[in-house]
């Protein structure tokens, strides 16, 4: 949690303190007034329907543990319309003049704020919304669920009869979004399994105990059926409550990681790759991103990613942990940029690079971002400068693709030959894609002296390289904002040539490539 996330929650605790405390001083003058001298608050429990003790007023003082006026023979109910906030109980008949009436009218808005803030800590940094799909022997169920989770969660709640009504909603991905099946057998969701296929929400199905609709659940993936003999309003808001650190990935066998990396520093590494970690996220809203800053010099994607101009923790501690839980991740490091994009911080002090060429780290590491490619359709490693150390050669035996940035001037052609004829020893020359950055820069060399220089043979295909134009009045800007261009310079022609890039590798946009039966060394990954 940074300090901004803990000012915040510390302000919503704060609130909810205040209004605690006007209840209270409303009850008294309540007890002052009924002179009936003793009150308790009994507090109404969703999950399981009934009243809690809260505490007891005793003339000024007020006690948290006397349960004795639990069972009084006098009491009031207190509610605004369906939703329920407790009740109050006492032990003598009183008059109910206006002016206790006005006491209770101010005391259930009160308890409306503190009901509201309450659905507010329960829920997450994201707008909730949830969508049920009925079909038309389920409506009145659907209808009443409806009204039941509106109660228990801060969601946006809509039903609809056509899944393909929400599809513009679903693929918008600016929110956490559930879908909820209410059905009485699996007609719906086999004429619906095509489309379930291409969502990367999460899924709920509550209906009959029937064998069918749970197989058919089970080919889809949908891990949450739920017997409507089995089935409660609190415990549909539990499994959507237990979501909050969930990702949801599919279609494990399309996944990619990528490393970018310069033959030199300052040469656009993770300009490079924030902008297509962002690009991929926003055009592929079904997808879940990671952006991993492994730079070994000191880190900025956090200062463009998350506006934190100092993390408290790194990817070191989060390789550290070991067992990728996405919960515990978010405390460690791991930050959300928006519903389907996550970065994680590189380091911050240049004598944590000592740390990441360790062996023992570097063997953790790698099992940990194995474990994230279950999570995660496209893992962009920003590896700051190209080199052979032990760290970075893991990483490029790890990895589908690995895009190397040079710049068209003699010193960076010439360094790149040499990391080149490195990759090709290591047998990883299939894996590589030059990209060179800020064409049309003062002292280029042309198109023919880099083929030149790089020495293809005539075996071998001419080396195919991309090109990415001298756009620096667009990313200057950024930079001096710590802003993405993906985000405030759309149409920046640095922005569309990268789009281009990705479009054409498949990374965005809709592939036409019919998949292969050709192993790559990261096969060993496609996981069902």
């Amino acid at each position: 949690m940074d300090y901004k996330q803990y000012q915040e929650y510390s302000n919503i605790q704060a609130a909810l303190e205040i209004r605690r405390e006007n209840v209270i001083e409303i009850l008294q003058l309540f007890v002052l007034i009924s002179n009936i001298q003793k009150l308790t608050f009994m507090k109404y429990d969703f999950k399981y329907n009934n009243f809690v003790y809260g505490f007891t007023i005793d003339g000024y003082d007020i006690i948290d543990d006397d349960i004795n006026f639990i069972n009084n023979k006098y009491s009031i109910i207190l509610k605004d319309g369906d939703v329920i906030f407790g009740k109050i109980t006492f032990n003598k008949k009183i008059w109910y003049r206006s002016v206790l009436r006005e006491l209770l009218k101010k005391s259930k808005l009160a308890l409306r704020k503190i009901f509201e803030i309450e659905k507010d800590l329960l829920s997450q940094n994201t707008p909730l919304n949830i969508f049920i799909v009925t079909d038309k022997n389920t409506v009145k169920f659907a209808n009443k669920l409806e009204t039941n989770l509106d109660i228990l969660l801060n969601a946006e709640i809509t039903t609809t009869h056509d899944v393909m009504k929400i599809s513009d909603k679903l693929n918008k991905k600016n929110s956490k979004n559930i879908i909820i099946y209410t059905v009485q057998n699996n007609d719906l969701i086999k004429d619906d399994e095509e489309i379930l296929r291409s969502f990367n929400e999460f899924v709920i199905v509550i209906g009959p105990n029937d064998h069918h609709l749970s197989l058919t659940c089970g080919k889809l993936n949908i891990e949450n059926y739920i017997s409507i003999d089995e089935f409660s309003p609190e415990r549909i808001k539990n499994i959507i409550l237990d979501t909050k650190y969930k990702l949801i990935n599919k279609n494990k066998n399309d996944n990619k990681i990528i490393a970018v990396g310069g033959v030199s520093g300052g040469i656009g590494a993770t300009t490079i790759s924030m902008n297509a970690a962002d690009l991929i996220a926003k055009n592929n809203p079904n997808k879940n991103v990671l952006y991993i800053d492994l730079s070994t010099t000191k880190a900025i994607s956090n200062l463009f990613l998350t506006q934190n101009p100092i993390p408290n923790e790194t990817i070191i501690d989060l390789v550290n942990y070991g067992d990728f839980n996405l919960k515990k991740n978010l405390e460690l490091g791991m930050e959300k940029v928006r519903e389907n994009f996550y970065s994680i911080n590189g380091i911050q002090k240049h004598i944590d690079k000592d740390l990441l060429e360790k062996d023992n780290f570097i063997e953790k590491m790698l099992d940990y971002i194995l474990k994230t490619s279950d999570h995660f359709n496209y893992i962009i490693i920003d590896t700051g400068t190209a080199d052979a150390s032990s760290l970075k050669s893991t990483i490029y035996d790890l990895v589908n693709e690995i895009w190397i940035l040079t710049e068209m001037t003699l010193p960076h052609v010439s360094k790149l030959k040499t990391f080149y004829s490195l990759m090709k020893r290591a047998g990883l020359k299939d894996k590589v894609s030059f990209v060179v950055n800020r064409v049309n820069s003062l002292n280029e060399i042309s198109s023919s002296d880099f083929d030149s220089i790089m020495n293809t043979s005539s075996k071998e295909d001419k080396l195919m390289y991309l090109k990415i134009p001298n756009d620096y009045q667009t990313l200057g800007k950024c930079w001096n904002y710590c802003e993405l261009a993906s985000q405030i310079s759309k149409d920046s022609i640095f922005i569309k040539t990268l789009e281009d890039i990705l479009r054409q590798k498949e990374y965005i946009g809709n592939s036409t490539k019919k998949p292969t039966n050709k192993k790559s060394l990261f096969s060993f990954l496609n996981k069902d």
